[in-house]
């Protein structure tokens, strides 16, 4: 195997071994192999209850016996040996970097490594990842996705159940093997039964020498990756991992939702009506949600202060404690430093406005692409699945030791009374200082009003809305990710010269809710019985094929099959993702949508109109849905005019088979108007605004089965998905693993049933069965 060049503390072909917090994550897998770089790493997914010890359920302890608080913070003390562990030498307390915490609320989480959002990932670009994956969990098979990465030549390796591969079962291991491509900020996460949001999720970094974006930031291109590997350069250490949080299992708040109980906030034993959860709502009227919003961790750690849902945690009683996140303010005599931060969404359905008290960020990268910076931005909307790559200045512009960073859900009307409370935010600490400094408690930071609510000659700079305009009462403006501009320059985009795009070329989906639920196209998707990928052999029979009809304007009941796009090798193709028609628009969602095995270009994100209040409106005007009755004319907007032509559907237009109005746009792809077709960023995850479309394009240059889903986990798992069978004739040429596990239904036939009952058991002595 040729000589081992060991780069880090521990060899990776020893079992790491991790306490249950996130760690900054070393290059301890990481070594060089005959000259060539591997990082190998070592991941178990179980299950576990936050708040609990050895077995014991904890709470926080923050004082001495005499009343005085703990000079080092609160400690977990076991309810079994009377929950007052804290300055008692008689009684052990226990350190919360031991505690998965959550938000300081018992429930039943997965881990990774034993811990609530599992540990961070870190290679070089061009490495070989090696990552094995052990399933402990009690009820669940298990895939993991390796979000951003391309999987060129390795997609049997991209993680999607009965798509690319089987499920790993209890017990099995299963180990990814694949190139790190592209560099930038990624996660890893379960592709199954809702186990991300559970906490089955960690970082994944994949660092280069050559940063596009080192400048904006106190980077040390001197260091270079082989340097570092002891752990990342001080000022590239800060990974902010969000999550929306449940005080539920996310199997029983996938059947609350669909299996007809709904939410009952408070959980009364005898609910009416008028206690029953509504929809969520954005700042522009729009639903958001059909889950209540609880609260949100970073890191996986919070603090649920609102007795709102199902369980009362007083603020009094639930001092856990926040994650905290250690800058120095000078180094060196360089005043002021600046820090990257690497932020991931990672949540189950809600967006995060991120931010933090009297600090203005630059945002230099999202999904992995180095991106124009775009400065003094007071806060980012992270949507599921999004990641940004942000830039504070250490300033400490209040002359402070410590300030709050927030994660605040967009949510304007939450569905439900929240009586005296706020919407609970997710939170953490940006502390001046390291570990060894005094400890600062909570309670002891003052809350910092955003500037645009100080000062309303001033607005607030806010990026990656949801939405064209914000409600005046935000004073703030937006900038969408529409205007998101590639940093390396002008980029040739696939299909503007040769081979050009065609007409057949440019390709529609419609993300809505319709009569059969959460679906693209009027159909919902459902899985092979056999991963397509790696049993070729099986097709068609493993896919569920979707009729002709399922994209007709009349087809109310929808579809369930597997939605499936046929992609030609080496040619441009271009995406039109739409959120209008019935179960869309206003009364949809919007929806961030994931590509597989792909980074599109964005080449334009269109929004509703909206009123000068910010409220939605109506469908932008660019969109035809044909009429029902008549599919030459637009239905879009329902009115005198069209009205006449729905009733064979009794007024309802479901918009499967959308088109631009202007005709030219549609012959030409090319033409449509207000393409960025110069710098256009790259991404893998973008928002279709409720009402709006988005344009995004790729070269079909990756043979494989690539997945297409909105990223909010009711959603995707509800069907609102679509597979890409890209390169056909080309994966012949992919090598598929030796041994790869296969699987399929199985039915056992009556001529099987015959044979084995005419089967005589001898023993060696040649008796038969006594």
């Amino acid at each position: 195997m040729g000589m081992l060049e060991y780069c880090g503390f521990v060899s990776t072909l020893l079992f790491v071994i991790l306490v249950p917090r996130q760690c900054v994550g070393n290059f301890d897998g990481c070594m060089h192999i005959s000259g060539r770089l591997v990082c190998e790493y070592h991941l178990e997914f179980a299950d576990a209850y936050t708040m609990t010890y050895e077995n014991d359920r904890v709470v926080a302890d923050c004082t001495k016996p005499d009343g005085s608080r703990l000079e080092n913070g609160c400690v977990a003390c076991k309810l079994t040996e009377g929950g007052n562990c804290g300055g008692n030498d008689s009684v052990a307390s226990i350190p919360f970097e031991s505690i998965n915490t959550g938000d300081g609320i018992f429930r039943r989480i997965v881990t990774v490594n034993g811990s609530l959002v599992g540990p961070i990932l870190r290679g070089k670009v061009g490495a070989q990842m090696v990552i094995h994956v052990t399933n402990h969990l009690y009820d669940s098979p298990l895939t993991i996705h390796w979000h951003g990465q391309f999987q060129y030549l390795t997609p049997f390796m991209d993680g999607v159940p009965m798509i690319t591969q089987c499920p790993i079962e209890k017990g099995q291991t299963f180990t990814y093997r694949f190139k790190a491509d592209p560099a930038g900020t990624f996660w890893y996460h379960a592709h199954t039964a809702g186990k991300r949001s559970d906490g089955g999720l960690g970082a994944l970094i994949i660092h280069e020498d050559n940063e596009p974006n080192a400048v904006e930031y106190n980077h040390r291109p001197d260091l270079g990756f082989a340097a570092t590997l002891r752990g990342p350069p001080p000022h590239d250490k800060h990974v902010v991992t969000l999550l929306d949080w449940q005080h539920e299992h996310m199997s029983n708040v996938w059947l609350q939702q669909n299996g007809g109980s709904w939410f009952w906030p408070n959980n009364p034993a005898f609910p009416t009506t008028d206690d029953r959860f509504s929809l969520s709502f954005g700042p522009d009227g729009v639903a958001v949600a059909g889950i209540p919003y609880v609260s949100a961790l970073i890191n996986g750690r919070g603090r649920f202060e609102n007795p709102l849902w199902y369980q009362d945690a007083p603020e009094e009683n639930n001092k856990v404690p926040y994650e905290r996140f250690y800058v120095d303010q000078t180094h060196k005599n360089i005043m002021p430093q600046k820090y990257r931060f690497r932020i991931i969404g990672a949540q189950l359905q809600f967006a995060l406005r991120f931010s933090v008290d009297a600090h203005l960020m630059t945002i230099i990268a999202s999904d992995g692409f180095d991106m124009v910076p775009i400065r003094d931005v007071e806060s980012l909307i992270v949507n599921p699945g999004e990641r940004y790559d942000v830039v504070i200045h250490a300033d400490n512009p209040l002359d402070r030791q410590a300030y709050w960073i927030r994660a605040a859900p967009h949510i304007s009307d939450p569905g439900y009374d929240t009586g005296n409370y706020s919407l609970q935010e997710g939170k953490a600490l940006l502390i001046y200082g390291d570990e060894t400094s005094p400890y600062i408690y909570p309670e002891d930071v003052p809350e910092v009003p955003r500037p645009c609510v100080q000062n309303p000659n001033i607005k607030c700079v806010i990026v990656n809305c949801n939405y064209n305009i914000l409600p005046p009462s935000y004073n703030a403006r937006c900038i969408n990710p529409g205007e998101f501009r590639n940093r390396m320059g002008a980029v040739q985009v696939p299909g503007v010269r040769e081979p050009r795009i065609e007409r057949s070329e440019n390709l529609w989906m419609n993300f809505a809710f319709q009569t059969g639920g959460p679906g693209v196209n009027g159909i919902s998707f459902r899985e092979p019985t056999s991963p397509p990928l790696s049993q070729p052999d099986l097709l068609p029979g493993s896919i569920t094929e979707c009729p002709a009809t399922c994209r007709d304007s009349d087809n109310l009941g929808g579809c369930k099959c597997t939605g499936t796009v046929n992609l030609n090798y080496n040619r441009p193709y271009q995406f039109v993702f739409t959120n209008v028609g019935a179960g869309g628009a206003n009364t949809g969602a919007p929806h961030p949508v994931h590509m597989h095995g792909h980074s599109f270009y964005v080449l334009k994100v269109a929004y509703p109109e909206q009123s000068r209040d910010g409220l939605f409106n109506k469908v932008h005007p660019d969109i035809c849905c044909p009429c029902p009755d008549d599919e030459s004319q637009c239905c879009t907007t329902i009115d005198d005019s069209n009205r006449h032509l729905t009733t064979s559907t009794g007024g309802v237009v479901l918009c499967n088979n959308p088109r631009f109005v202007n005709r030219r746009w549609n012959r030409d792809p090319n033409r449509i108007q207000g393409l960025e077709l110069n710098h256009p960023l790259q991404k893998d995850t973008i928002i279709v605004p409720a009402g709006g479309y988005t344009v995004v394009r790729i070269m079909a240059n990756n043979p494989g089965w690539w997945l297409v889903h909105c990223h909010i986990e009711m959603h995707a798992t509800g069907g609102m998905a679509f597979v890409m069978n890209e390169a056909a004739r080309e994966q012949e040429q992919l090598h598929k693993p030796r041994g790869f596990t296969t699987c399929s239904n199985f039915e056992s036939s009556a001529q099987d049933y015959y044979d084995a009952m005419d089967v005589t058991i001898r023993g060696s002595d040649g008796r038969d069965r006594s």
